[in-house]
């Protein structure tokens, strides 16, 4: 069998590599998912010992590192994973010096620019100021990780990622709830945390990473992996604006306390929408790369991938709308009451992203990472036509600003379907088809979950009992309609099952 035959199977069924790719994105999902939960936890208790303000504030300062990341974003682990050679060692030293200039100019814009942000949010710079200084050692430390952890990602190692990233985030968990606990109950719990996190990912990347290299520049090589970055770039600009340009108006017209319900209801609302973002990407970017002359096998990696993205991402987020009032009113406490209807919304756009996830690796796979600048731009401009309105004009506050992160999202979806069909010669009906029954089988597990729920509420009086119910009528049902959909109407099912075995 040749190597392009053998590769070819490497999204679609069989072979070594397929089986490489499936236990990639097992080991991948499951660390992923142990982050989520772990991250979830940690909200939980913060958000019973600190005021929604506190969040906010501590929103404030990483909306600052965020957009200054997002704004000098180089693309150097997609560059390194894009390329068709195997060993990239040559590149190391030149991406260290470029990570670790990016992040002390990070840094240093940050700490400059800290007044003049207290000031555009209309807040205290006594509470805001020194939390931007403190997590400005963050970027710092990512600038000084150990560039050789981009193998996991390009030989779908993800084993090794795991220690790499448990590192982080126990340690930002730990040290978190450990100051809140301990120390003092304000938005420095969660600071410190972020920067512990980090540090810990620092000290790891050298320890897991057997790769050695000096620290070196070329400017060659560096002109090679910026040119194939600077789409990149324009996309991360174009990204920060819209995905937290709301979260700047919402501070600066609502205010810090609101802020802090906008960004917690986004994050519980995306979490899983991020995690399969975050899993599909890194798993399929390589694959994808690998065979990214062999047209018919993309496209049949690409609906494998949208239809897996889909049965997740679909009933979580259709399961997050129906617990959501009693999930806040059970687990955070009254005091945050007031984001549960913009967290609902919010949910609305997790399902979105869900079937527009897969596009964006493939675009980068394929070299044309330019496709998801363009399409940022359709985005963002659909925001901002809507969110003043919205927010101001009607007065739906954060409800608005919901709805109009949702607009902007569903304006993605035409433009992206029409890329891909031109890039791989996919059919429209298929993309539709594809994700349809999950919607279909969520949006009665739905219906039952919440018919369910609030009849258990009624009768009892327990939010807490109503959403266990919920929880689990609802994982009950999804799976059963979905069963009798693939009996019906074989939608692909049944093969994702059994290529999941192989892998394992």
């Amino acid at each position: 069998m040749g190597l392009r035959s053998l590769l070819s199977r490497l999204v679609s069924s069989g072979g070594s590599l397929a089986s490489q790719t499936v236990r990639g994105g097992i080991w991948l999902g499951l660390t992923n998912g142990g982050v989520r939960a772990l991250q979830l936890v940690m909200l939980v208790i913060l958000a019973r010992l600190l005021s929604p303000e506190e969040f906010g504030l501590m929103g404030i300062a990483l909306l600052v590192i965020a957009g200054l990341t997002r704004f000098s974003q180089l693309g150097l682990d997609e560059a390194l994973i894009q390329r068709s050679e195997a060993v990239v060692d040559d590149y190391f030293g030149t991406v260290w010096v470029l990570q670790l200039l990016r992040g002390l100019l990070i840094a240093g814009i940050a700490v400059v620019a800290a007044p003049f942000i207290a000031e555009f949010f209309r807040e205290d710079p006594g509470k805001v100021v020194p939390l931007i200084y403190l997590i400005a050692l963050g970027p710092i430390a990512r600038g000084l990780q150990n560039p050789a952890i981009v193998y996991f990602q390009k030989d779908l190692q993800f084993h090794k990622q795991f220690g790499l990233v448990v590192a982080r985030t126990g340690t930002r968990v730990v040290v978190s709830i450990g100051y809140a606990v301990f120390v003092a109950e304000t938005a420095y719990a969660l600071a410190v945390g972020y920067v512990a996190g980090y540090t810990a990912q620092l000290v790891v990347s050298y320890l897991v990473a057997d790769r050695l290299f000096r620290p070196s520049f070329e400017m060659g090589k560096a002109r090679e992996l910026v040119s194939y970055g600077k789409w990149l770039m324009g996309a991360g600009m174009l990204s920060y604006l819209y995905g937290e340009g709301d979260d700047v108006l919402v501070g600066r017209w609502l205010g810090t306390q609101a802020l802090g319900y906008y960004q917690l209801a986004y994050r519980l609302s995306n979490a899983p929408a991020t995690e399969v973002a975050q899993t599909i990407s890194q798993v399929v970017m390589p694959a994808y790369s690998k065979i990214q002359d062999d047209i018919p096998a993309v496209r049949n990696g690409f609906r494998r991938t949208l239809r897996l993205s889909t049965l997740v991402s679909f009933p979580l987020g259709v399961g997050i709308i129906v617990v959501a009032e009693p999930f806040v009113a059970t687990f955070l406490g009254s005091q945050w009451a007031p984001m549960v209807v913009p967290m609902q919304v919010l949910t609305v756009y997790g399902i979105l992203r869900s079937v527009r996830t897969p596009a964006a690796p493939l675009f980068k796979a394929l070299g044309r990472p330019d496709l998801m600048t363009k399409l940022q731009v359709v985005t963002l401009v659909t925001l901002a036509i809507t969110v003043y309105p919205l927010v101001v004009v009607l007065d739906y506050g954060l409800t608005g600003a919901a709805i109009a992160v949702v607009l902007s999202g569903a304006a993605y979806l035409p433009p992206a379907v029409y890329l891909v069909r031109r890039l791989i010669d996919e059919r429209v009906r298929t993309l539709v088809l594809v994700p349809a029954y999950p919607a279909v089988a969520s949006v009665v597990m739905g219906a039952v979950a919440y018919a369910a729920q609030e009849t258990v509420i009624a009768e009892l009086g327990s939010q807490p009992v109503g959403f266990v119910v919920g929880v689990v009528v609802g994982a009950v049902v999804y799976p059963a309609v979905l069963y009798v959909l693939e009996w019906q109407f074989e939608f692909g099912l049944n093969d994702l099952l059994r290529q999941f075995r192989q892998g394992i």
